[in-house]
């Protein structure tokens, strides 16, 4: 039996009426964000953040090393009449126990897109299947009996891995004169989950991630080469962290020891910060074109693994959207290769529906279709046919490909 959708309607129709009975106190919260982050005084925040830095028990709180109501390009700054962008984005096919034989594969799609005096575009995609005893698991290299199954959550971190390994081999190949910006999508900072191994966050995060940026650092060092990450519709509530330590009215944070028992709405942070997102205090911060005042994220991954690689992030009201750039600590700290990121992930939006064009056209390449997917199955199986191997799969599997009633 199919969804029945007239008793869905009718849960969606409560649902809305709970959300108007809420959004009157949700504005007034807003409103209340807004000017606190305009009277925010950064030098008290960071006092006491490091003094709540153990304690605290919301996300980490970020550095905000200037006022986070200022806002930066009045004017947007105008792209070089020469330069590059170059975009990865990255799918995958996850291990799946229907099929045969146990395997897995990522594709990296990567777009080039050279602007002025000799325009150019470049799109290609790279799939790579993974199907080995050895590409399947990630084994410690101090204790070989240990090992971790490449699949799932690891899987999705092996595929951002590969997708920075294409930016670098993509800004390899540019010319060394022309400006660059290398462009990703999402965030720069890994998410592995509680209690992962240190021998998987040693080989995804250290050996891969890592060291990719350490190419990229390189290579800024010897052109002009920007890195930068770009979220759509940000859902973080980093910055409103900060928030909540500044409105804390205890010296020290310590959420367990003062607030421990008391249910979430009715604690004295949660009066500026609860259930609002930082992209919506920006909205009402920033004209068109402005971007926010750059704040370090603490995120403990990348503070002990990402040596000496500090992420950094801002937001930038783009017209349509206001969205979260990311960018590495030896960016944030210069001027020109910061304003080099503003200027033109803005003028890739405005080329783009309000999102750049490069990693749109990333997307394209990378992305692997239902029908790619059911494709992919088939090829499988009639490659193991051909080589005179069985061919199975669960009954509940066969069960969906026919129709008995």
């Amino acid at each position: 039996m199919s969804l029945d959708l007239g008793k869905t309607a009718l849960q969606i129709e409560r649902m809305t009426d709970e959300l108007r009975g809420r959004q009157n106190d949700r504005k007034r919260r807003l409103v209340k964000a807004i000017r606190e982050t305009e009277s925010f005084d950064s030098g008290a925040y960071e006092e006491k953040r490091v003094r709540s830095r153990s304690a605290f028990n919301f996300l980490p709180s970020p550095g905000v090393n200037s006022p986070p109501s200022v806002t930066y390009e009045p004017h947007p700054p105008r792209p070089p009449s020469d330069f590059c962008v170059a975009a990865v984005d990255g799918s995958h096919i996850d291990v799946d126990r229907h099929l045969p034989v146990k395997c897995c594969l990522i594709n990296i799609g990567s777009c080039v897109l050279t602007y002025g005096s000799t325009p150019n575009a470049v799109l290609v995609n790279r799939p790579k299947l993974y199907a080995s005893e050895e590409e399947l698991r990630i084994r410690s290299r101090s204790a070989p009996y240990q090992e971790q199954a490449v699949q799932g959550a690891v899987l999705g971190v092996l595929r951002a891995v590969e997708e920075i390994r294409g930016l670098v081999d993509a800004v390899r190949e540019l010319p060394p004169d022309l400006p660059t910006l290398a462009l990703m999508d999402g965030t720069l900072i890994m998410f592995l989950g509680r209690g992962t191994p240190d021998f998987v966050v040693e080989e995804l995060v250290q050996r891969g991630f890592v060291r990719a940026l350490d190419e990229l650092r390189t290579l800024a060092s010897e052109r002009t080469l920007a890195l930068a990450s770009y979220i759509s519709l940000p859902a973080s509530s980093e910055f409103m962290s900060a928030l909540r330590v500044s409105a804390c009215p205890y010296p020290v944070s310590e959420c367990g020891q003062h607030c421990g028992r008391l249910s979430a709405g009715t604690r004295p942070c949660d009066d500026v910060a609860e259930g609002i997102f930082d992209r919506e205090v920006f909205r009402g911060l920033l004209a068109e074109g402005e971007r926010s005042a750059v704040f370090t994220s603490s995120n403990a991954l990348v503070q002990n693994w990402y040596g000496g690689h500090g992420v950094s992030f801002y937001y930038l009201n783009v017209g349509e959207e206001m969205g979260r750039v990311e960018v590495p600590s030896w960016v944030a700290e210069d001027e020109t290769l910061l304003g080099l990121t503003h200027s033109l992930i803005l003028d890739q939006c405005r080329r783009g529906p309000g999102y750049p064009i490069s990693l749109m056209e990333s997307h394209e390449q990378a992305v692997i279709t239902t029908s790619d997917r059911r494709y992919f199955a088939e090829l499988v199986e009639d490659s193991l046919q051909d080589q005179k191997m069985p061919v199975y799969t669960s009954e509940k599997n066969r069960s969906k490909r026919l129709r008995w009633l």
